[in-house]
Formats: structure tokens, C-alpha cells, sequence
């Protein structure tokens, strides 16, 4: 369009034509008429969804290889960390401390395998390295069941528990991965797996029958005691005193003489391979504890002496008068 003064000039069809008055033609036939130009409706359209363009993932960047002495550093901050673990498992003296100390190892073994695989080790060293990884996690592994096992009473103190951990695959995987390591340089003699002892068997150790350990003396009472299919250990308290603590084998009859007169609570513990030092069986441990006290007195006539006797039985029998209830294993006496 081209505007001159007040008139408007329209270009139709080649020819110029002239609009007066600010009014204006339309090009064309088809019986339009002149007039001002009509308002259009906007034309509809679909909104269309924006894309939101996707980040591209920044990669990981690639662990530097480290020298030979940053990683013997690495492996000594895994022995350290692990050694306590370990010694409180072997020291743990019920099975709910042996259940915890397991549990407590295997976390740690976990964090420990993590840190490593973040690492790279140096080239001649990294295949023992990725094998030290995955012993980590047998290891982990074997703990984790064994602490089911002391929750069961199968394993009852550190005496059976840390024997069974350094026996298992676990532990053996571990000792290739270790001796792997320790080859890989002939440079560089690396250490680690301190906090695992060696391998041992199971343990049977077994008193002979009768009293363990002073006790108190100076009676006429006596206490017979008859065991069932395992070994028991009777212990007679008095105001939290230990009177005696009487070892009797599989099937033995057992009795105590010179218990003094007074009234003693009787608890008695069965299982398998007694841990002197613990005052405990290591395996397949019960606790229980009879119902009622055993009174001993002692009178003394003219031309006799009357003094009192018991006898227990540590399975059910005929004509039995004595009921018994379980005692947690962190509350029996232990000397």
C-alpha cells in the first residue's frame, strides 16, 4: 500500500486506482462491495507439546591408578578396620553378642569391599585385586549365615563362632586372594587378611565328671545328678554366690558331697565342648534353670546325724516331681 496525503492508492489487477475519503475497493469481482476492511477470526491451531531436551549423562570419571605404596595404605586401613570387628566376634561370650559380632563384621566387610572397588590398583596386581573384592563378599556372605546360626544357639560363643568363620569358603577364597596379592610384585611384598586367624577344626573339650572350680564347702549335703544324651554343667547359687559348679558327661551319674545348708537356686546348661575360660558350652547350648530351690540343713543328735540329699535328673522320668524353665543365655550365672 501506498498512502498520499489523505488518499489511498490500491494496486488492481495492474491498475492504479484511487480511494477517497479513507474508504477502500476490493480487487476483483464476485459482488464485493466496497467498504472498510472486515476484522478476521484467528485462525485455530493445535498447541504443539515443547521438547525438553534429555542432559547427556556426564560418565564417571576413570580412577587414576595408584602408586604401589597408596595401595599396601589401602590394604592396611582394610586390615585395621576389620581386626576389631573380628576380635569381639572371637571374645563374645552369649549367643545374642556372637549373633551382633557377626552382623557387625559383615557390614563392615561390605563397606571395606565397596572402598576397594573404587579403587585402581596398580596394573600387575589388579586381577589378585578384583579377587580380593569378591572374597570380601563370600566372606560376608558366610558371617551373615553364621550369625543365624548363634541366633539359633548352634553357635554359642566366640570359642565356636570364630573357628567356624575361618573355615568357611569365605574365609578360604580370601586366603588365595591374600596369597594372590602378596605375589604379584616381586618388587613390592603387599600384606593383608591379618584380622583373619587361621583355619581350625571344631573343638570337644570335655571335663571329666564332677565339681569345676572352688565353690563353697564345709557340709554333709550331697546332690546327685543324672544326665540325659549331652554334656551338663549344675550350678547352685545362693545370694548371687556360686556354691558349686558340678560337670557331668553324657549319660554319667554325678555326685557332689559337702554342699553347706542353706537354700540354693539350681540352673544347668547342656551343649557341646565347654569353654573353661567362658564358663560355657561353644555349641548346641540351653539354659534352664528348676522351679524350686533345693533346702539342705543339717541336725545333729545324740547318737545320729541327719543331713540332706538330692537327686536330679536332667530328662523327663517316671515319677519326677521337678519342673523346670529356660533361662536367657545373658542372664545365667557364669561364676
Amino acid at each position: 500500500m501506498i498512502f498520499l496525503r489523505s488518499r489511498l492508492l490500491v494496486m488492481c489487477g495492474g491498475v492504479l486506482a484511487l480511494v477517497a475519503g479513507g474508504l477502500a475497493t476490493s480487487c476483483g469481482g464476485g459482488g464485493s462491495r466496497a467498504g472498510l476492511p472486515q476484522p478476521t477470526s484467528p485462525t485455530s491451531r493445535a498447541s504443539s507439546p515443547i521438547a525438553t531436551p534429555t542432559p547427556t549423562p556426564t560418565p564417571s570419571p576413570t580412577p587414576t591408578t595408584i602408586t604401589s605404596g597408596e595401595y599396601q595404605t589401602a590394604l592396611s586401613a582394610l586390615d585395621s578396620a576389620l581386626a576389631p570387628r573380628f576380635s569381639a566376634v572371637f571374645l563374645s561370650g552369649t549367643p545374642a553378642a556372637l549373633s551382633n559380632a557377626f552382623k557387625s563384621a559383615a557390614g563392615e566387610l561390605g563397606t571395606q569391599g565397596l572402598t576397594l572397588s573404587r579403587i585402581r590398583p596398580p596394573a600387575n596386581v589388579a586381577s589378585a585385586h578384583q579377587d580380593l573384592v569378591a572374597a570380601l563378599s563370600a566372606l560376608k556372605s558366610d558371617l551373615l549365615n553364621l550369625a543365624g546360626d548363634a541366633r539359633d544357639h548352634t553357635l554359642c560363643t566366640g570359642g565356636a563362632g570364630m573357628p567356624r568363620a575361618a573355615s568357611g569358603d569365605g574365609a578360604r577364597v580370601l586366603r588365595l586372594a591374600t596369597a594372590a596379592i602378596a605375589s604379584a610384585d616381586p618388587a613390592q611384598s603387599y600384606k593383608v587378611g591379618t584380622f583373619m586367624p587361621a583355619a581350625q577344626p571344631d573343638l570337644n573339650r570335655q571335663p571329666v565328671n564332677g565339681s569345676l572350680g572352688p565353690g563353697k564347702r564345709g557340709g554333709l549335703g550331697k546332690l546327685t545328678i543324672k544326665a540325659a544324651t549331652t554334656d551338663a554343667v549344675i550350678k547352685l547359687t545362693g545370694g548371687g554366690t556360686l556354691i558349686r559348679n558340678i560337670y557331668v558327661r553324657a549319660g554319667a551319674t554325678v555326685t557332689a558331697d559337702g554342699i553347706p545348708d542353706g537354700t540354693f537356686d539350681v540352673f544347668f546348661t547342656t551343649g557341646t565342648d565347654w569353654e573353661a575360660a567362658a564358663s560355657r558350652f561353644t555349641r548346641d547350648c540351653d539354659f534352664s534353670k528348676f522351679d524350686q530351690p533345693l533346702s539342705y540343713q543339717t541336725k545333729y543328735f545324740s547318737t545320729q546325724t541327719q543331713y540332706t540329699t538330692f537327686t536330679l535328673t536332667l530328662y523327663k522320668s517316671v515319677g519326677g516331681n521337678a519342673s523346670t524353665s529356660s533361662v536367657d543365655p545373658d542372664s545365667f550365672p557364669v561364676s
